[in-house]
């Protein structure tokens, strides 16, 4: 394995924000499979449900803070990020110059559903089921969600369950982290995304959530709709109605890739009494919100020490690289996913920063994450559409499209992008600023008030 390399272990989603974090202050990148490389395309790691039942949920959190071992050795620091997984976060982390822990991640899990449509929620919730019973009751500072994605996702559809451990308590192995690295006295910044969405309850602390943040909304989703009937058929499939589970209970809750367990707020409330830490609240109810607050912290931690910022990395979903984004003093606007809704709001917040910063360089890098093709003729919008918004604030010639072949296609080599930002970050070396934001900076900046 390379020396420069972080790659996933065998859990997935939120863990590549960490990943990333940890990257940047090693200065490394970071592949989100595993094996890599080679090949380039890979496969990662899924459990069939009875080695999820086995897992212990304690030990993959371990995995998880053993990203920082190497960063945080004999150090504590005057804060710690915590909570939502967001790639806002992970560029107001690097700016602060200190670890980010998130309050979820995911475990692939194999379904059997042979024996029915693919689009049939019955074997996700039957696997849920399961594993809610056994996590919950061995690990009490968990929630059990599954997301079922039919549309983005639908490449997985009927193989394997997105299920999610979402905390809602402070797990033993975070507090052991903090406390061993977070000054006395310090503060534990808390990030809290809101974004409501209706989810089926299987059990205690166990749901199953149908559909992804987008342009497409949850009602749609579990009812149906004429456009997601044209999506299916041309997907090959005679599903109609959308997708349900009609024997149980739908609840409003946070939504499942990007959003905290209402519990855990009130938890980390406790938690920093008990142990006389400051508590600062980041919440918003989108999780692109807290953007444009980390590019007020980037930009000031590129120019403290008299520097300039040298443009923007534009990112979506994965792909990140903020080891560039320090290298080369870039300000970081991330977005959800390649779909409509996401392409709107990330083109508000860049019109907000091409205005507050006038001295940034009209310039320009656009990490465009790989997407389900057939989502086209919904709401996911290619690459060239993309540029075609980044065009309206950034001269064409200024703007960077790594890895990306054909503008009109959403599927490339995620690796390719990662690959050729760090050999790019590696001109830039020992040039990144050696200033942090700090918490009374972070406190000042009027962009504070709206995260």
């Amino acid at each position: 394995m390379n020396e420069d390399l972080i790659v996933a272990p065998s859990i997935g989603g939120s863990y590549i924000y960490t990943a990333n974090t940890a990257a940047a202050f090693l200065k490394k990148k970071v592949y989100p499979y595993l094996p890599a490389p080679p090949p380039r395309f890979v496969e990662f790691k899924t459990y069939t449900p009875e080695e999820a039942l086995n897992l212990d949920l304690n030990e993959q959190c371990r995995k998880i803070t053993g990203l920082y071992d190497d960063f945080v050795k004999d150090r504590k620091f005057d804060a710690i990020l915590f909570g939502a997984p967001n790639g806002g976060i992970v560029n107001l982390a690097i700016a602060m110059g200190i670890p980010y822990l998130c309050s979820q991640f995911r475990v692939p899990v194999m379904i059997e559903s042979r024996s029915v449509s693919r689009d049939n929620l019955e074997p996700y919730a039957k696997v849920v089921k399961l594993l809610g019973k056994r996590w919950t009751v061995r690990h009490p500072w968990s929630s059990v969600c599954c997301l079922v994605d039919p549309v983005h996702d639908r490449m997985d559809l009927g193989v394997y369950a997105h299920v999610r451990s979402k905390f809602i308590e402070v797990p033993p192995v975070y507090k052991e982290f903090i406390q061993r690295h977070l000054k006395p006295g310090g503060t534990l910044i808390f990030v809290n995304v809101t974004h409501p969405w209706i989810k089926y309850r299987l059990g205690d602390h166990t749901y199953l959530q149908v559909g992804g943040l987008g342009e497409i909304a949850p009602k749609e989703y579990l009812k149906g709709s004429e456009r997601l009937n044209q999506f299916l058929a041309v997907e090959g499939t005679d599903h109609q109605g959308g997708w349900n589970l009609p024997n149980h209970e739908l609840v409003r809750r946070p939504e499942s890739e990007w959003g905290v367990e209402p519990e855990l707020k009130e938890a980390v409330l406790q938690y920093c009494k008990q142990k006389g830490y400051d508590l600062l609240y980041l919440e918003h109810s989108h999780p692109a919100g807290f953007n444009i607050l980390a590019a007020h912290a980037m930009h000031l931690k590129h120019t403290t020490d008299g520097g300039k910022c040298g443009g923007y990395l534009i990112n979506v979903f994965w792909a990140l690289c903020p080891t560039l984004a320090l290298r080369a003093r870039l300000l970081g606007c991330w977005s959800t996913f390649t779909d409509k809704a996401s392409l709107k709001i990330l083109e508000q917040q860049l019109r907000r920063l091409t205005k507050d910063f006038p001295d940034v360089p009209k310039k320009a890098i656009l990490g465009y994450y790989w997407s389900h093709p057939g989502a086209k003729v919904l709401d996911v919008v290619p690459p060239s559409g993309w540029l075609k918004m980044l065009s309206r604030y950034i001269p064409p010639k200024e703007i960077r499209i790594p890895a990306i072949p054909d503008l009109e296609n959403t599927t490339h080599d995620i690796f390719k992008y990662e690959d050729e930002l760090y050999e790019e970050s590696e001109k830039y070396a020992g040039q990144e600023s050696s200033y942090n934001v700090t918490i009374e900076d972070l406190k000042s900046l009027p962009a504070l008030r709206a995260a």
